[in-house]
């Protein structure tokens, strides 16, 4: 048996031009998306006073509940929340096929740093929120594949 395949070489390399720019359009959105998505769990997470593998961050000492207090502020759990400031100032940036999360400002940025990693206080308390937990990242993960699978059109039927 022969076969033999006739290939116009120019629509094979436009094809492939075509790929490679849709490829990188739709990791850019699924980036966008699973950026947004990331946020809105750290945010979520941190107003229930969770640590992003479970379980909840350290109390307030007695002159932030005290102060807390006076603000009118709830002190049953640590939230992070005083002025809002922070949370807000929580965005991404992508670059190429990766996305950085980060707070704009540099008030903003210490002010997690020190909550995340340095400690706040005259204990120094740290409470590590500024991070995906291992279920987090496994919905990230998923849906980043959902949208690329979709937007490449190569997505297969979901499952029921």
């Amino acid at each position: 048996m022969e076969v033999k395949v006739e290939v116009n070489t120019i629509n094979v390399v436009n094809e492939l031009k075509r790929m490679t720019r849709k490829q990188k359009a739709s990791v850019t959105k699924a980036l966008n998306n699973v950026s947004n998505m990331a946020i809105f769990m750290i945010d979520k997470r941190t107003k229930k006073g969770l640590l992003p593998d479970g379980g909840r961050m350290l109390p307030y000492e007695k002159s932030t509940i005290k102060r807390r207090k006076k603000k009118g502020r709830q002190t049953s759990f640590v939230d992070l929340e005083d002025s809002g400031q922070m949370f807000r100032s929580l965005t991404y940036d992508i670059k190429g096929l990766k996305s950085s999360l980060f707070f704009r400002g540099q008030d903003q940025n210490k002010k997690a740093s020190y909550h995340d990693i340095f400690g706040v206080g005259k204990k120094k308390t740290i409470r590590p929120f500024f991070s995906i937990g291992n279920k987090e990242e496994d919905k990230i993960r998923q849906q980043f594949t959902k949208i690329y699978f979709k937007e490449m059109k190569i997505w297969a039927k979901e499952k029921t």
